[in-house]
């Protein structure tokens, strides 16, 4: 898309966005004043929950964070999720644009998906409950988000199961603090390239003892084509078309009624099949209304995404829609039972779904075309369903001056998917709809000049693919203060029927040193449950181990924070060591260790344009991650200490290294350097200008990625970002560039990565090894408050 061509589009939605103006809303803050309201000071002392599960202040809480606020978010013109966990420090991220979006890793731990870090709005917890995974993409509105806290460490002695690498938590704006009879609303409307559309509202009121809040978002994108992406040879258009690889597929003779002759194609929701098309419909919903101490919630989102290039063309269509949804529905309650005894109760209700469409071909042969190419097609229909209750109270007593208790319990029942329901597909895959008779008709050969395509999974679940799962927890944990010092200790036992239980402490130790210097001592534990997924999710194609034992960790970390005039300086050294390692083959594959090294700078600086400080962020992560396993490209196999079978692999291969001893070798896909920064610049009163970059090392690729065998790297990349905002009291208006300088540039593989980069035959694996990224793009941004 043109500028030209983007701005005219853009332009028809300007008159749209008046449309929204009603007079009957109080009149809120300004962008401008949003833009320029907070000091380090303010940062500093601001009042944070995430970390010991009590009200402290940033400085005093132990753990490393990081604090987004709504002034960053709007500075840096962020309309999604996505774009935020780019720019974090610590986290390596793989944009693959379909079948999740973004899949990151914290602190150096690489798993199958973002499945290590605890996400929570407004404390509860939002990871699928079939794959643990936090969906970081564009479901969230982001109009009503007051900061986003991101803590870094585990924190399994507060939180329990899964808050093992860290975690996100957004939080949104209470309508309670809206003055009494007041009203508000905000409107924000983006459109830009790649026919990207999005409207992201929120209204909310207080009316004495009863709040409201209601903020929506929806988002719809064609995403780029193949041109607008950086040269990968298994993103191709011919590959996609090829009827020696897809054979009925993109020609299906029982079509040819319906077609011209040229193409008798498969298609699903009006896209064919044979041509590139990844298209996103995202949505998300987050409501809550509040009487007196009684809180009535939902927390709704759908993702629908194509595949992008997450898979070789030779084996995946990216049209197809692969969709993931979140339902909660929750009742909270706060009680001030004494003067020092708060008790907080939340009763909750979801389901998470996973499905969608999926189009294959397995390779018969590494050709790519010709008589000797072939493959074995399918157009499949898949579905997962699971829901759970969950009941918890935290209790907090203020004993006296000094000491603070806190702790609390839970219980959840979990209905949880075993195997992915799977129809039209292999014989051996669960399909809820399937028989005797029709198992396995969906699959075709190339050849063949038509593909049966069988009934798809029923709307619900059979009891038969279900298995039910209990979690009890129980915590507690005290907090000493005197003077500089403040010290916490806690400890919490789970109990999950499947698994067994576990026992996480966690201690630390804060001592303001003087009034700019403190320092901090951290001691962490968590352990992660075995996703669904991999313990009951296989078929043929996937691996699942019912036998998965919980992942562990033990972190120990140390702080220090020292605040200047116009800078604010928070470095931590971290040690991490991870026990029971779940790799994407869903075992249990022996240890890891990290060591890191992080810096999380804040600046306010004089301003050569007006009095308005200019403001920005610099960030420095050093993260190496050792792992006492590998994959042996040679013999095709995992080998080293933790892997089940090595002693076999010792008598089966000749080989000149001990395949049960310690591999110690770098886990690769993660940059050991990384520097991230934002810069903002307030040029008058109407406008600001916000500059961000990222630059990640070279960096070693993953060991089961077949480049690694290659000695082929990932090499370096530094890629900006700018966003110009012209404000006009209560509208204001934003262009974003994003890839300004149209950097050609890859993110890492997810999962095996295994696709190669030999585009001469077939690709031989389902993950490409690289995912290309897209080249300078825009979006247009209108927002009003009123």
């Amino acid at each position: 898309m043109t500028l030209s061509t983007f701005l005219n589009g853009a332009s028809r939605l300007v008159f749209i966005s008046f449309v929204f103006i009603s007079s009957h809303f109080s009149s809120a803050a300004t962008d401008r004043e949003l833009l320029n309201n907070i000091s380090l000071e303010d940062l500093l002392n601001l009042t944070v929950s995430l970390t010991s599960g009590v009200e402290e202040s940033y400085r005093d809480s132990p753990a490393a964070i990081v604090i987004l606020t709504e002034q960053d978010i709007k500075q840096r013109g962020y309309t999604s999720f996505d774009e935020i966990v780019l720019d974090l420090p610590g986290f390596d991220t793989s944009t693959t644009n379909g079948n999740g979006s973004v899949t990151t890793y914290q602190r150096g731990y690489r798993t199958p998906f973002t499945q290590r870090t605890l996400l929570l709005v407004n404390g509860i917890v939002d990871n699928h409950l079939w794959t643990h995974e936090a969906t970081l993409t564009k479901t969230y509105p982001l109009s009503n988000i007051k900061r986003i806290e991101v803590l870094y460490g585990p924190v399994g002695a507060i939180y329990g199961p899964n808050a093992f690498l860290g975690i996100i938590n957004i939080t949104t704006k209470s309508a309670q603090a809206l003055g009494s009879g007041k009203q508000q609303a905000s409107i924000n409307i983006q459109t830009g390239s790649f026919n990207t559309k999005s409207v992201d509202l929120t209204f909310s009121g207080n009316n004495k003892t009863f709040s409201y809040s209601l903020s929506a978002k929806h988002f719809s994108s064609d995403e780029p084509d193949i041109e607008d992406y950086a040269p990968w040879g298994f993103l191709n258009k011919e590959i996609l078309n090829s009827r020696d690889i897809w054979g009925p597929v993109v020609f299906d003779e029982k079509l040819s009624a319906n077609c011209d002759g040229t193409g008798c194609p498969h298609s699903t929701h009006n896209q064919p099949y044979g041509q590139f098309h990844d298209r996103t419909k995202d949505w998300g919903l987050l409501a809550d209304i509040t009487l007196n101490n009684v809180e009535l919630g939902a927390i709704m989102w759908q993702m629908s995404e194509g595949y992008g290039p997450y898979y070789p063309s030779d084996r995946a269509q990216p049209g197809s829609f692969w969709n993931r949804s979140s339902k909660q529905f929750y009742l909270r309650h706060k009680d001030q039972l004494f003067e020092d005894l708060t008790i907080k109760t939340l009763a909750l209700w979801r389901e998470s779904r996973i499905w969608g469409g999926w189009a294959e071909a397995v390779p018969i042969s590494p050709q790519l075309s010709g008589s000797n190419a072939g493959s074995w097609v399918s157009i499949s229909d898949w579905n997962s369903i699971s829901h759970s209750w969950l009941f918890k109270q935290d209790y907090e007593f203020e004993l006296n001056e000094n000491w603070l208790l806190s702790g609390g319990i839970k219980f959840e029942n979990k209905e949880l998917t075993q195997a992915y329901d799977v129809c039209s597909y292999w014989a051996d895959s669960f399909c809820s709809s399937a028989n005797e008779l029709t198992a396995g008709n969906g699959i075709a050969n190339s050849n063949d000049t038509f593909i049966n395509i069988q009934p798809g999974t029923l709307p619900k679940m059979p009891a038969q693919n279900l298995a039910d799962t209990t979690d009890q927890g129980l915590y507690a944990q005290a907090i000493w203060s005197l003077d500089a010092w403040r010290l916490t200790a806690g400890i919490r036992y789970d109990d999950n029927n499947i698994y067994g239980s576990t026992v996480n402490p966690r201690s630390s130790a804060v001592y303001n040193i003087n009034e700019s210097s403190t320092i901090k001592l951290i001691y962490g534990t968590a352990f992660q449950e075995p996703a669904p997924m991999q313990l009951w999710g296989g078929w043929s194609g996937r691996a699942a181990n019912p036998n998965l034992k919980p992942e562990e960790t033990q972190n120990l970390e140390l702080i220090y924070m020292f605040q200047q005039d116009n800078w604010l300086h928070d470095v931590s050294f971290f040690m991490a060591e991870y026990e029971n390692v779940i790799k994407e083959e869903a075992e249990n594959a022996g240890k890891r260790n990290t060591i890191g090294l992080e810096y999380r700078g804040r600046f306010q600086l004089p301003n050569f344009f007006n009095d308005k400080k200019i403001t920005g962020n610099l960030y420095y992560s050093y993260t190496k991650t050792q792992s006492s396993v590998t994959y042996d490209h040679e013999i095709g196999l995992w080998v080293g200490k933790g892997i089940s079978d090595c002693n076999q692999i010792k008598q089966n291969y000749n080989l000149t290294y001990n395949p049960c001893s310690d591999m110690d070798v770098n886990l690769g896909d993660i940059a050991p350097h990384k520097i991230s920064f934002a810069i903002n610049i307030p040029i008058n009163e109407q406008w600001n200008a916000n500059f961000r970059g990222n630059w990640l090392s070279a960096k070693k690729l993953y060991v089961r990625n077949p480049l690694r065998a290659k000695d082929r790297e990932n090499d370096a990349f530094a890629v900006f970002d700018f966003n110009l905002i012209y404000d006009l009291s209560r509208f204001s208006i934003s262009f974003k560039v994003r890839n300004l300088f149209n950097e050609t540039y890859y993110h890492s593989g997810v999962e095996g990565a295994e696709s190669g980069d030999d585009f001469s035959q077939r690709s031989i694996g389902w993950r490409n090894s690289l995912i290309p990224q897209p080249k300078r793009h825009f979006m247009l941004m209108f927002k009003m408050q009123f």
